[in-house]
C-alpha cells in the first residue's frame, strides 16, 4: 500500500475517534473508539494489518512522544509541583492498595501467576510489560506472557471509560462555580503580568518564534535521550524529558505551557496517538476469549482498590472523591492518553473559551503527574518486586 493511502486511513481513524468522543461528550473516550474501530477493521479484514507500518509514521511518532513529554513538562512549574503532592499521595495509595488486593485475593480465583503479573500490569503500562517480557519469555512462560500482554491492551477498556466518567462528574461541579473560572482561566495572565524577571536562559522576545521553539524542544529531547543513554537506559528518556521540561521553564529556556504556544501541537498530538495504533495488530478474538475471566478478575480487584483509596485518601487530603478516583485510574492507561482524555473532557464539558482554559489548567497538571507517577515510576518498582518474589 502506498504511504499516502495508509496515512489517509490512519487519519480517518483518528478523526472518527475524536468525533465520537466529542459528540458523546467524552462518555466514549477517543482511545476506546480508536481501539474498537481498529480491532473491528483488523478482525473483519477491512483494515489491512500492514496499514500502520506502511503509513511510515510509527518511527517519527515515537520521537513526537518525546517532544510532547518535554512540552508537557513545561506545564508544571515549581508552585504546581508543590500543589500536586496530594495527587501523588492519592495515586500511590491507589496503586499500592490495588496491588495488595490482586496479590492477596487474585490467586484464590484465577491462575496465581496471572494474578502476580496482573498486579504489576494494572499498576502501569508498557515499561513494566517490557520488563516482565524480558524475564519471563526466556523461561518459556508463553501463556503468562500472552496474558499480561493482552491485559495491558484490554485494561484501558475498563479504566478509560471510568476515568472519563469521574472526570466529567468533577468537571460539572467545577464549572458550576464562577469563582473557579475567574481564578484558573486567568492564571497564565496573572503569572505573565507579574514581575518580569529575566531568567538566565531566556532569549530575546524577537527570537520567540515557532521554529525556534520547536528547535529548543528538540534539543531538550535529545539531551534527555543522551542522559538516558548514560544510565544504560535504567532511567527512561521520558522521565528525564519531563524533568528537563520543568527545568527549562525555571531557567527561561522554554515558556510555561509551550504546547499551547506552537501551531504544531495538533500534528504532534496525532503522531503520539498513532504510536498506540500499531499495538492492536496481531490481537485476535481467540486471544481475548481465553483470557477474559482472569482479565475481569484482575481489573475488578484493581478498580476496587483504586476506588477505596480514592474515597479514603481523597477525603483525608481534602480532594474531591471523583477527582481522586479518576487520578488513581490513570494507572490503567498512562501517557499520552492522560493528555488526550483531558482534551476530550475539556472539549465536551466547557461552554466557553474561559471555561475550557480554567478546566484544562486544573486537570492537565494533575493528570500528567498522576500518569507519570503510576505508570512510569511506581509500576516499575512493583514489577521488580513481583519478578523477584514470585518468579
Amino acid at each position: 500500500m502506498q504511504a499516502i493511502y495508509a496515512l489517509t486511513i490512519v487519519l480517518a481513524i483518528y478523526a472518527a475517534g475524536d468525533l465520537i468522543s466529542y459528540f458523546s461528550k467524552a462518555r466514549v473516550p477517543a482511545a476506546i473508539a480508536w481501539a474498537v474501530i481498529i480491532l473491528a477493521g483488523l478482525w473483519t479484514g477491512i483494515l489491512p494489518s500492514y496499514t500502520f507500518e506502511d503509513s511510515t509514521i510509527s518511527g517519527f511518532g515515537m520521537m513526537a512522544v518525546t517532544l510532547m513529554i518535554v512540552m508537557l513538562g513545561t506545564t508544571i512549574d515549581t508552585p504546581e509541583l508543590k500543589r500536586q503532592i496530594k495527587t501523588i499521595i492519592v495515586c500511590v495509595a491507589g496503586v499500592l492498595l490495588s496491588t495488595v488486593l490482586i496479590l492477596v485475593i487474585g490467586p484464590h480465583i484465577i491462575n496465581p501467576q496471572y494474578a502476580y503479573v496482573g498486579s504489576a500490569v494494572y499498576a502501569g503500562g508498557n515499561a513494566v510489560i517490557l520488563m516482565m517480557t524480558s524475564v519471563l519469555k526466556p523461561e518459556g512462560l508463553t501463556d503468562v506472557v500472552g496474558f499480561f500482554t493482552i491485559l495491558g491492551t484490554a485494561q484501558g477498556f475498563f479504566g478509560q471509560p471510568l476515568c472519563s466518567y469521574f472526570l466529567r462528574r468533577y468537571a460539572k461541579r467545577f464549572l458550576a462555580d464562577p469563582d473557579n473560572i475567574a481564578r484558573y482561566a486567568s492564571d497564565e495572565n496573572k503569572e505573565n503580568s507579574g514581575t518580569h524577571r529575566r531568567r538566565p536562559l531566556q532569549l530575546p522576545e524577537k527570537m520567540d518564534r515557532i521554529p525556534v521553539i520547536l528547535m529548543k524542544v528538540a534539543l531538550v529531547a535529545s539531551l534527555a535521550a543522551y542522559l538516558s543513554g548514560l544510565t544504560g537506559g535504567k532511567i527512561h528518556a521520558f522521565v528525564i524529558s519531563i524533568i528537563l521540561g520543568w527545568i527549562c521553564v525555571e531557567t527561561g529556556f522554554l515558556k510555561k505551557g509551550t504546547m499551547n504556544s506552537i501551531e504544531s501541537a495538533g500534528i504532534i498530538t496525532f503522531l503520539a496517538a498513532c504510536v498506540l495504533f500499531g499495538n492492536y495488530v496481531g490481537i485476535t478474538p481467540q486471544m481475548f476469549l481465553g483470557y477474559i475471566i482472569p482479565i475481569v478478575v484482575v481489573m475488578l480487584l484493581g478498580i476496587a482498590g483504586t476506588a477505596i483509596a480514592g474515597i479514603v485518601i481523597g477525603k483525608l487530603c481534602n480532594m474531591p472523591v471523583d477527582l481522586a478516583i479518576a487520578l488513581g485510574l490513570t494507572c490503567t492507561f498512562g501517557f499520552p492518553l492522560t493528555m488526550i482524555m483531558t482534551d476530550n473532557v475539556c472539549d465536551a464539558m466547557a461552554r466557553s473559551k474561559e471555561e475550557h482554559t480554567a478546566l484544562y489548567n486544573v486537570l492537565l497538571p494533575k493528570m500528567l503527574v498522576a500518569g507519570f507517577v503510576t505508570v512510569t515510576i511506581v509500576s516499575v518498582f512493583i514489577g521488580s518486586f513481583v519478578l523477584a518474589k514470585f518468579f
